[in-house]
């Protein structure tokens, strides 16, 4: 699960997942997956998370210096989100689903 979700989120950050998706429009689930979970976290998360993906040379240990808080707090953060969006990438259209039955009941 890490290395395929941390290439992901890496390529998301980066901008490369944009890309991909216009010359492979199955990307685009990728792309809304991330925005989702990303919209479902605290911002103070949300913010762990962008700045450790979003710069391929800032080491685990630097975001958490500047954060300011303990370091298995953030990894913490960093594994849930990771948990979530795996989850979303394998069982997202499950999901969906699931909820609209539950609102039409």
């Amino acid at each position: 699960m890490a290395d395929s979700i941390d290439k992901m989120l890496r390529d998301y950050f980066s901008g490369r997942l944009k890309l991909m998706a216009e010359v492979d429009p199955g990307y685009k689930k990728d792309i809304a997956n991330i925005r989702f979970c990303l919209s479902v976290i605290k911002p103070e998360h949300r913010g762990v998370i962008k700045r450790y993906y979003s710069d391929k040379f800032i080491t685990w240990e630097e975001v958490v210096s500047e954060a300011g808080k303990s370091h298995s707090s953030l990894r913490t953060w960093r594994n849930d989100f990771k948990t979530l969006l795996n989850v979303m990438t394998q069982h997202g259209d499950e999901f969906i689903r699931l909820r609209r039955e539950a609102l039409q009941a």
